[in-house]
């Protein structure tokens, strides 16, 4: 328990210091980048498509017309190509003449784009190539006039002024600005995705504004809404406002955060804003001017925004974070439990050896309070040559030793990448686990197996945003297991385990928050001993349970960001169930035995949605974030094999691969082992991991009664910066 000792006292002077620093930030505001001309006058929106290789414009004129212009250079506006100009007239049939287009905008995937109009009048068209209104087709008018139909619900006007328009992420809700009348947001419900015509009222949010508002837009989880006035006159004197939204486009949740003005060009110069729009990734914002002034008029700006979506506030990926938070306790079940049922099955591959010790891959962790364990925590395959007569391994072809045996110790070092796959409102995620566990287990008198283990682990979780957020996390876990026979053919494996965690909370290395955690869990599996065909295939089925417990924490942000988010104790279910077949073939030679093993199985994932509770001390209000599983269907496979020389040498590779079958979540672990025994007290041994920086280990082992000693050299090939060493170990062997 000292590292988190340690840690505890790093992460109070970490706090300390990001408080002061916390203390001097400033309302976030944009960068201007640069501006461009448009070649239509009085654009009145604006939108790029998903990959910035396209830009659109709505016409605030009696033409009533929608524009697109291809970008050399993605997001760059001083790229627009004029010569690739597309004009689609949105009066086909609807009554839009006369109206005046106010705001375009387009469904999930760009094949539709929506027009809407002040005096009510809305147009859809279906667009063949996404974002490309080139081959545009006009649905059917739905006869909805937004101006009046539904004019009596959101204030106390009888009739709207439609301004802005947007869809949330799935098409359930559609969202009008009214200008002039309630000057606010008339929210609606979709019975079916991205169809107005299918639109019921939801709620009205009244803006802080008195002035005309003119547009809206999102961020992309709903939980940031951004509205912009406008009036004719210098824009400098023209607002922005930013609003926190506790549940995700829901208005009804909605709480002002605060306001900037004089933004809108580096000069500050005339034009009033219409449209905005925010780049995919939320570190991009453009706008629009249309109102007549003197030189800044017809124009579109571009800036950069110092993290996503960074107006007035900056807040981290909250919610990617506390997703990342609940993997790595899932994580943390998932390796102690994988190791100990791996314990379980090379016992039951080697029940007829009387010597059960073993340590398997070693592992270089730089910590010091592991120090004095490195030395027991080899992966020596001494245990692999310590009986060389090869005794039958086979549950079916020999009777096992009459031998009893005592207590048996073993080690397990793990090494793992996965990748988590996005979602709507939460980022990819790629995970490295390293680990590194020990265990004692003997055979009772009823033929039980009986044992502890230990394991200390490390999971680093890269959030893959533009905002650099970093975890770091550290867990000691204390498991007792045990395998009952059910009968002579079959076995039931039960675990029981208590883990202790340490989460460290980074933005581009610095830490910005801890988080403490404790979990309990238990595992189960039944296998069947009774091997079918000649593959030896034997069926089994596992199910694994925890409770984790996080504590209270605050996100202090950095010197850069105006955020400081305090994180409710979260306490949270995490389950999954599965069932797979495992094969285990041994094949006996003159001169060598060759084990082939494996198994393939599938997963169901019962997690439950976890509802995570966060205020920003900008605005004390509670947010509440669901973190939905990603996945729950999965798919497991394991192929490898063991080759044993009677004269001693040894070779192992093995493969493991876990995928979603929802997304692209997955993770591939690979391992490569050779081994050499001279005698029954010297091993020779190569160790060759690429999945770590194809690192490579060579060590020499010699045994003295009771003393260990090893020479050993490490490389990583193929690095721009190689890491080798070479040491010398001296340790007693237990």
């Amino acid at each position: 328990m000292i590292f988190f000792l340690r840690k505890l006292t790093v992460g109070l002077f970490v706090s300390s210091f990001l408080i002061m620093m916390s203390a001097q930030a400033e309302t976030v505001k944009p960068t201007f980048v640069r501006s461009a001309g448009t070649n239509m006058t009085i654009p009145i929106g604006v939108t790029l498509s998903a990959d910035g290789t396209k830009i659109h414009f709505a016409k605030f004129n009696s033409g009533t017309n929608l524009y697109q212009y291809d970008l050399s250079i993605p997001f760059n506006v001083s790229s627009i190509d004029s010569s690739s100009e597309v004009i689609l007239n949105v009066n086909s049939t609807d009554a839009m003449a006369g109206g005046k287009i106010e705001d375009l905008t387009f469904n999930g995937d760009g094949t539709k784009v929506y027009a809407i109009g002040f005096t009510g009048q809305m147009t859809v068209h279906s667009l063949s190539t996404p974002y490309d209104l080139s081959n545009a087709t006009q649905d059917a008018d739905d006869g909805i006039n937004w101006s009046t139909d539904y004019g009596g619900e959101g204030g106390s006007n009888s009739s709207h002024r439609p301004h802005g328009m947007r869809f949330n992420n799935n098409g359930t809700k559609m969202f009008l600005v009214d200008a002039v009348g309630t000057k606010g947001v008339i929210e609606y419900n979709l019975s079916t995705p991205y169809l107005p015509g299918s639109a019921s009222f939801g709620n009205f949010f009244a803006t802080e504004s008195s002035r005309e508002i003119q547009d809206i837009d999102f961020d992309d989880d709903g939980t940031r809404m951004y509205a912009i006035e406008t009036k004719s006159g210098r824009a400098s004197s023209d607002k922005i406002y930013a609003y926190k939204l506790s549940t995700g486009f829901d208005t009804s949740t909605a709480t002002f955060a605060g306001s900037i003005a004089n933004f809108f060009d580096a000069a500050g110069g005339d034009g009033g804003p219409g449209g905005m729009h925010f780049s995919k990734d939320g570190m991009k914002f453009y706008q629009v001017t249309f109102v007549t002034g003197t030189d800044n008029i017809n124009k579109v700006f571009e800036y950069d925004l110092s993290c996503p979506y960074g107006i007035v506030l900056c807040e981290t990926e909250t919610a990617s974070v506390a997703s990342a938070q609940v993997e790595i306790a899932k994580n943390v079940i998932h390796q102690n439990s994988s190791i100990i049922f791996k314990r379980f099955e090379w016992l039951r591959r080697n029940k007829n050896k009387t010597n059960l010790n073993s340590h398997n891959l070693k592992l270089n962790i730089n910590n010091p309070i592991l120090a004095s364990l490195t030395n027991k925590l080899q992966s020596t395959f001494k245990s692999s040559f310590k009986d060389l007569k090869y005794t039958q391994t086979s549950l079916k072809k020999e009777k096992p030793s009459n031998k009893k045996r005592n207590w048996s110790s073993w080690s397990h070092a793990d090494i793992s990448f996965r990748r988590v796959g996005d979602t709507f409102s939460l980022k990819p995620k790629k995970i490295k686990t390293a680990g590194i566990a020990i265990g004692a287990d003997k055979l009772t008198k009823n033929n039980n197996i009986f044992g502890f283990a230990m394991r200390y682990g490390n999971d680093d979780v890269d959030i893959k945003s533009l905002s650099n957020e970093e975890l770091n996390s550290q867990s000691l876990s204390f498991n007792t297991y045990m395998q009952i026979p059910v009968n002579e053919k079959s076995n039931l494996n039960a675990l029981l385990g208590v883990s202790f965690l340490s989460i460290d909370q980074m933005i581009s290395g610095t830490i910005t928050g801890e988080r403490n955690g404790k979990q309990i869990y238990t595992s189960l599996s039944f296998e069947e001993e009774e091997n079918y065909t000649k593959f030896d295939i034997i069926p089994y089925g596992k199910a694994e349970l925890g409770i984790t417990e996080f504590s209270e924490y605050t996100d202090f942000g950095t010197a850069a960001t105006n955020n400081i988010e305090t994180h409710e104790k979260l306490t949270f279910e995490t389950g999954n169930a599965s069932a797979g077949l495992k094969f285990d073939s041994i094949f006996y030679m003159d001169n060598s035995t060759t084990s082939r093993n494996g198994f393939i199985e599938y997963i169901a994932d019962f997690t439950p949605n976890i509802k995570q509770r966060y205020k920003n001390h900008i605005d004390n209000v509670t947010v509440q974030n669901t973190i939905k599983r990603y996945s729950f269907n999965n798919i497991k496979g394991n192929i490898g094999f063991e080759l044993f020389k009677k004269s001693g040498q040894t070779f192992g590779l093995n493969y493991e691969r876990f995928q979603s079958l929802d997304n692209s979540a997955h993770t591939d672990s690979l391992l490569f082992k050779f081994g050499k025994q001279k005698n029954e007290n010297t091993n020779f041994n190569v160790i060759y991991e690429p999945l770590k920086n194809n690192n490579t280990e060579i060590s020499y082992l010699k045994n003295y009664d009771n003393l260990n000693l090893k020479v050993k050299s490490n490389y990583a090939m193929y690095s721009k910066i190689p890491d080798y060493g070479a040491n010398i170990e001296v340790s007693s062997s237990f």
